[in-house]
């Protein structure tokens, strides 16, 4: 089984799916709503230099001022090693009118990365415009004589003045194919030329391929065995793209149409589930848990469930190098990039920690983005990095919860309840009556087991205290309301009940709880999953704390 892609198109939102031996390898999206920058040129006003981070803002017409690092700013590109560079005032000033290609979006609170370093990719070459004469071939090309090979051809195609790279796709490619493409990206090249010289700052001058054509200019290729999408208009301009650059892989694309929904259809929705939770199990009983943070994202493995069949030495060997495989389809899937640091389980062997070290390294062979790994250590730990330029999945399908706001944590019941006494204790009431408004288990806590938690704040604070429940208020807040005995109202004992499903509170407890008007309720002689609606008499009433028996 080889590659496969999946492509679900809709009104609002397009999903390329990549298979890889039937399992999700990675997922794209591309919102019809929202602009995607990342490949375009715009014709930017410089708005500021900023000598303290060498780097100037570009205004670009995008919703944030792009960053262009000084690096990024010189003309033509200078060399990889070249030392220091000059200052960025000496390089750009303000007001300036420059042509730069985003390089990586907008990311949380940043604004977009750019550069002036053009580069106009097609299939099996990238052109550089106003660069120096480099003539590259990517390392993803093993085979040193058809990289020798590549780079001969290269070299006889390249126009005088520009730079070129040849892509991985260009592997087995012939001298045509790469002067094809050389001539359309030409084209293309004065093009912008001409539409930068007719336009005003800030301007789009060059919008990158939509993102089911990008993948068939970078990533369809003779080890995709089928591309299946769902979209008749799709799937016509799709072939009508082939035919013009690789009529050979025509046959393969495939109009999907089922009614079932096609990313259900080959199992893709369940794996992007599995995809945004944070511990994956491995094969035989391991896990890792994946944990981002802002500076960096940690990954750590453990042996979990897994206890082997040999030694401990084989046991952490195994769940290693599967935890080394399944990181590299991980971070593709989630679109994890930046600092990463992996934590693999203690291997006393420098022959061990060399095996998960190369098993890690080839699990990354098909992975498009820049990846670096450093070696491994005798603790176990990794350093890499990979390329950043989008937000990762979970960014994208998620967003932070309205009650932890990101942190994945909310304040105990019982701290936000010693919050509120502390606040009650310091109150202005003198006389008359409080009420206290707080999430269920706060409640909880503050009436303390039969009522005797809110019977003793009374004592203490020598006033009325009612204490009343509702899930419409967040965990960690509450509301103290000064009030009068005649304005609250009370049950009575010997008042008769009707509790729901839906007054049920979920805790671990003896008999029934529930909160009925904001009454905390107590059933000692019915099980929590007694039969609803049941009906109930109170024998106390208190007045936060009511205790019933069944009718």
């Amino acid at each position: 089984m080889g590659e496969k892609i999946i492509v679900d198109v809709d009104k609002r939102q397009t999903r390329v799916a990549m298979l890889e031996e039937g399992r999700l390898a990675e997922v794209l999206y591309e919102q019809q709503e929202e602009e995607r920058v990342v490949g375009n040129i715009y014709l930017g006003r410089v708005s500021d230099v900023v000598p303290g981070l060498d780097a100037a803002f570009v205004e670009c017409g995008i919703e944030k001022n792009a960053f262009l690092h000084v690096s990024d700013a010189i003309q033509p590109e200078p060399p990889k090693r070249s030392g220091r560079t000059p200052p960025i005032s000496s390089v750009l000033s303000a007001g300036q009118q420059i042509m730069v290609q985003v390089t990586k979006g907008p990311l949380a609170n940043k604004g977009a990365r750019a550069t002036r370093h053009l580069s106009l990719p097609g299939r099996h070459l990238v052109l550089m415009p106003e660069s120096s004469t480099k003539v590259g071939v990517s390392k993803k090309i093993e085979d040193e004589g058809e990289q020798k090979r590549l780079r001969q051809l290269a070299s006889r195609v390249r126009p005088e003045g520009f730079g070129v790279i040849v892509r991985t796709q260009a592997e087995g490619a012939d001298y045509k194919e790469l002067e094809d493409d050389v001539k359309f990206l030409m084209k293309l090249w004065r093009s912008i030329q001409n539409k930068a010289q007719q336009s005003t700052a800030p301007a789009l001058i060059h919008e990158d391929l939509s993102l089911v054509f990008e993948v068939v200019r970078d990533t369809f290729s003779e080890e995709t065995e089928e591309f299946i999408v769902n979209d008749k208009v799709t799937y016509d301009r799709v072939l009508n793209l082939l035919d013009s650059v690789v009529p050979e892989l025509r046959n393969r694309v495939e109009l999907y149409r089922s009614h079932e929904p096609i990313f259900d259809h080959y199992g893709i929705e369940q794996e992007i589930s599995k995809a945004l939770r944070r511990k994956v199990w491995l094969p035989h009983g391991g896990y890792i848990a994946i944990d981002p943070t802002e500076a960096l994202t940690a990954i750590d493995v453990n042996t979990g469930k897994f206890t082997g069949t040999g030694s401990l030495e084989e046991t952490v060997l195994r769940t290693n190098v599967e935890a080394a495989e399944e990181i590299g389809r991980q971070l593709r899937l989630r679109g994890i990039g930046g600092i990463i640091v992996i934590d693999f389980i203690d291997m006393d062997k420098a022959k061990h920690r060399k095996q998960v070290s190369s098993t890690l390294h080839e699990a990354f062979t098909k992975d498009r983005k820049r990846t670096r790994i450093q070696h491994i250590t005798r603790l176990g730990l990794v350093e890499m990095t990979r390329k950043r330029t989008e937000n990762n999945l979970a960014q994208k399908l998620q967003t932070p919860c309205p009650y932890c706001t990101g942190s994945g944590k909310v304040l105990s019941a019982e701290t936000v309840a010693m919050r509120a006494i502390r606040q009650l204790r310091v109150s202005n009431i003198k006389q008359g009556a409080a009420v206290v408004v707080a999430d269920p288990m706060v409640c909880l806590a503050l009436v303390g087991p039969h009522g005797t938690g809110a019977e003793q704040l009374e004592d203490e604070l020598s006033f009325d205290l009612f204490i009343r429940a509702t899930r419409d208020i967040h965990p960690e807040e509450y509301e103290i309301v000064p009030t009068s005995l005649q304005q609250v109202h009370h049950y009575k004992v010997d008042d008769c009940l009707t509790i729901n499903n839906d007054d049920l509170l979920a805790v671990p407890h003896a008999g029934l709880l529930a909160i009925v008007d904001g009454y905390l309720v107590e059933v000692p002689e019915a099980s929590a999953d007694a039969q609803t609606p049941l009906q109930v008499r109170l024998t106390k009433a208190d007045n936060s704390y009511c205790r019933a028996t069944p009718v």
